[in-house]
């Protein structure tokens, strides 16, 4: 039959009159399709039908020529075939395509992951300078770009607020004076009389008892109670006298009754004018006690009051000092800085009204910046606070800057499905600027992963992976220009390798390359291709 068909395509040929385009395809009848068909039909058809035996040899001797010839011609064009699993490459096509192998290793795979991210202030040494108290600005020290000491003056304003509350805390601080100097007073005399009421109990004579107290500072309660313990130790005397001599009949009873009755009477007033003076004694001191703490509690509250509206401690002592002078620039206030840094912004001029609400400058700390990478869910559970990482910043290509994860926030990010990492980076030379993009490279502790594999796992570059439809494979050398697809579960990558389970072995050799020219015949030979030619 196949005969048949070949005499009839010369003949239409020739009779068409293409004897060259006839010889052609007698030339390369095996290369069409559609006789390969027809041939393996007839051959078929004879071992099916029982057909004569020597027409049957003669065929099948007709059909291996022709794959011997196909064979041949196979080698000579340098066409690939398949098996199953296995990809066969000519050396012309492997010498047109970029494949190299590396070896299968063992090893301990330094995991990584790489989280865009971008520089910004240190947010803890970023300051908005505001003021306490609302005031005309009638000074501007500094301005947008000036470096910063701490203490330094920024700028002044005119605050009657301010003003006031100095003036108050000047009034505080007289009303202290004084309630202090009357406490003052009254501690010495309330101490005082209680040394002289110690030397009167010893019942000294009026002489002893004037020269014991003499440098005693008591005040009225001294003459009052020397004159009563005087008079009532007198009349005592006498009494004591005028009785003996009563007894000795020397001395009428009237006079006896006299001085009884003087020394009696002396003797009541001494005790009621102790009594009195040891009474209004506490009472004196408990007084000047209270209004001596109330007027230092009063001028403690007008000092905070100062404080609150900006006013340092040197400078309340600055104004004590100045207190007895009067002052056209009370309610002058000044702002300084409170950090050293650089002014990032500012928002006044002279002349200008602000109010509590209106922020002046801002002053960055600039020693330090903040790094801020992004942290996908699936990576979120490699990362620690502690862990080293790498900075690579768009501003300076070709530069690493060393750093470690302090910070990992513990909120997700709605819209980014992230969280935030943050790495501190030194900035002596003030060179990383808030906005700069760069990308952050986290080293990964892996010992606590449920993924991690025992030291010593199989390692095969990045670039011999082929992700395909359950995951991906590697193909591995069996010969020269032999290729074997090897399926292999991935446990981990880093930048370079990835860390792999499957039918590989230590010192297999995997191409790396172009190793999706592979995947791509392989492809098309499982979607019924058949042969390329």
């Amino acid at each position: 039959m196949r005969k048949y068909i070949l005499i009839a395509l010369i003949a239409v040929v020739v009779g068409a009159g293409g004897g060259a385009a006839a010889m052609y395809y007698l030339g390369h009848a095996e290369h069409l399709p559609f006789l390969h068909a027809e041939a393996e039909s007839d051959e078929h058809e004879g071992h099916d039908h029982g057909a004569d035996e020597h027409a049957e040899h003669e065929d099948a001797d007709a059909h291996g020529d022709e794959q011997g010839e196909h064979e041949e011609h196979g080698e000579h064009e340098g066409h690939e075939e398949h098996e199953e699993g296995l990809v066969r490459l000519s050396p012309e096509k492997r010498a047109a395509l970029r494949l190299e192998t590396q070896p299968v290793r063992r090893g301990d795979l330094t995991t990584t992951i790489e989280l865009p991210s971008e520089v910004q202030w240190n947010t803890d040494r970023l300051v908005h300078i505001t003021p306490r108290t609302p005031g005309i600005v009638l000074a501007v020290e500094k301005t947008l770009g000036d470096v910063v000491k701490q203490g330094e003056l920024l700028c002044v304003l005119d605050s009657r607020e301010m003003g006031n509350a100095k003036m108050e805390y000047l009034a505080d601080m007289r009303r202290f004076g004084v309630a202090r100097a009357d406490f003052e007073r009254a501690k010495t005399v309330y101490e005082n009389t209680k040394k002289l009421l110690i030397i009167l109990d010893a019942e000294p004579t009026p002489e002893e008892a004037l020269e014991q107290a003499h440098d005693l500072a008591v005040g009225e309660n001294k003459n009052r109670l020397l004159t009563t313990y005087t008079r009532m130790r007198v009349n005592q005397q006498n009494f004591q006298r005028l009785d003996k001599l009563l007894e000795d009949k020397i001395a009428s009873e009237a006079d006896w009754l006299e001085a009884k009755g003087d020394y009696e009477v002396s003797r009541a007033d001494y005790s009621s004018t102790r009594e009195e003076i040891v009474f209004n004694l506490e009472l004196d001191f408990l007084r000047a006690q209270k209004d001596f703490e109330v007027a230092h509690t009063e001028l403690r509250n007008s000092e905070r009051a100062l404080h609150i509206l900006g006013m340092t401690s040197q400078e309340t002592v600055q104004l004590k000092e100045q207190a007895d002078e009067i002052d056209e620039n009370i309610s002058r206030t000044p702002l300084y800085s409170p950090i050293a840094g650089v002014i990032t912004d500012r928002h006044l001029t002279q002349g200008e009204m602000v109010g509590t609400d209106s922020p002046l400058y801002t002053i960055a700390d600039m020693s330090n910046v903040w790094v801020i990478g992004r942290v996908y869910e699936r990576e979120m559970r490699f990362m620690k606070i502690g862990q080293k990482a790498t900075v690579r910043l768009d501003a300076f290509p070709g530069e690493l800057f060393e750093g470690v994860v302090d910070y990992i926030g513990s909120q997700l990010d709605p819209d980014t499905r992230t969280v935030q990492a943050r790495v501190v980076l030194p900035n002596p030379e003030r060179r990383f600027r808030p906005g700069m993009f760069g990308v952050v490279t986290v080293f990964m502790d892996r010992t606590s992963d449920a993924t991690a594999t025992a030291p010593g796992s199989l390692l095969v570059p990045i670039s011999a992976l082929q992700r395909v439809e359950d995951g991906h494979v590697v193909y591995r050398v069996i010969e020269e220009g032999v290729f074997e697809a090897v399926p292999v579960q991935v446990t981990a990558r880093s930048q370079e390798f990835a860390e792999v389970t499957g039918g590989l072995a230590p010192d297999d050799q995997v191409v790396v390359g172009e190793t999706f020219i592979l995947k791509s015949e392989m492809g098309r030979e499982a979607m019924g291709g058949g042969h390329s030619h």
